[in-house]
């Protein structure tokens, strides 16, 4: 009866220990596992959970939202937490519904819910960037750029004439980007005309062919600058434009043949073309900092604003969490923004 017993006792001891394990498990679902977006950020997610003591297991949606919902219904159990990148945003609603049941913390980042849908879930929150934040941020390189550089207006119109590369067409990121952009443009007097402003869905080969179109249309010489809601599409347009002799990097002495494009992320090969002279600026959220918050929040127990804020270091209000963006450019030195 006394082995009996014990055997009970080292049971519920190894049970006790399991819910613990199972209650610091971290699921991670992207809408696209080959974003160079979620490239950088799953890269500083490893090595920030590594330091945190925890693994996280990854699942890519490959930009499919019924696979999305697949993964995560056959994924989780109880307690754990998710970090999710919505391939549509209006998911979150039915995620939430079926992760109360489990009492799942989720964090969702880059894309957004809405803030109705945060509100009916007290352990759910939103991590990313302000997408009015990033057009705001963006305008202030372009800003600088046409305090900093003359002979902009390349057929002498007086006006700036802008090509506008956007995202996806209901995404809130391209909503608030671009219409952030032309509040800005509106509000400092510049003389500006919108030469299209096509969604190119995030896509550097979209930019391409739209860039290509474009100077189709109108000629190369009434194309003063680009703009895109991200830096995929910004490369896209560069690559076009090194095709036909433009932009192919500082050692070449024609400078005539430059078209100033600015994109949002800071990815990799953005800040390389920027490097080059090729491109011209990007702001960006720390991939560090966005991949911290999200692991901090997965693995702790409070549910409060303030609490949460002095743990993570970063304001947190109404559950939402937004990471400081940095500006990077090839005509001007930016210092980093501290948080």
């Amino acid at each position: 009866m006394r082995r009996i017993f014990q055997l009970v006792l080292s049971f519920l001891f190894l049970f006790q220990i399991q819910s613990v394990i199972a209650s610091d498990d971290i699921y991670s679902f992207y809408y696209n596992g080959d974003s160079d977006f979620i490239l950088r950020f799953n890269a500083s997610l490893k090595a920030y959970a590594r330091n945190r003591g925890t693994e996280i297991e990854f699942f890519d949606a490959k930009n499919s939202s019924s696979m999305q919902l697949n993964q995560i219904y056959s994924s989780i159990s109880s307690k754990d937490s998710l970090i999710i990148n919505l391939v549509d945003p209006k998911m979150a609603s039915e995620i939430i519904y079926h992760a109360k049941s489990y009492g799942n913390r989720i964090v969702f980042f880059n894309r957004r819910p809405s803030d109705e849908v945060l509100k009916k879930y007290g352990s759910a929150w939103y991590v990313g960037t302000n997408s009015s934040a990033a057009g705001r941020y963006q305008f202030e390189l372009i800003h600088d750029y046409l305090n900093e550089i003359k002979g902009v207006d390349r057929n002498k119109d007086g006006v700036l004439n802008i090509v506008i590369l956007q995202g996806e067409i209901d995404h809130t990121d391209t909503k608030g980007r671009t219409e952030q952009i032309k509040k800005m443009l509106d509000e400092s007097k510049i003389k500006y005309s919108i030469v299209s402003e096509n969604y190119d869905n995030w896509e550097a080969s979209a930019a391409f062919e739209d860039v290509k179109a474009q100077v189709s249309k109108v000629g190369i010489k009434n194309i003063d600058m680009i703009i895109a809601n991200n830096d995929s599409m910004a490369v896209g347009a560069v690559d076009y434009l090194n095709t036909i002799g433009y932009n192919l990097g500082r050692e070449y002495k024609d400078k005539s043949k430059y078209i100033p494009v600015f994109g949002v992320d800071g990815i990799p090969k953005a800040t390389e073309y920027i490097n080059q002279d090729k491109m011209t600026g990007t702001v960006f959220a720390d991939f560090t900092a966005l991949a911290k918050v999200c692991v901090d929040i997965s693995l702790d127990d409070s549910t409060d604003d303030a609490e949460l804020t002095r743990k993570l270091w970063y304001k947190v209000t109404d559950r939402n969490v937004s990471i400081p963006f940095v500006k990077y450019a090839s005509f001007k030195k930016y210092a980093k923004r501290s948080r």
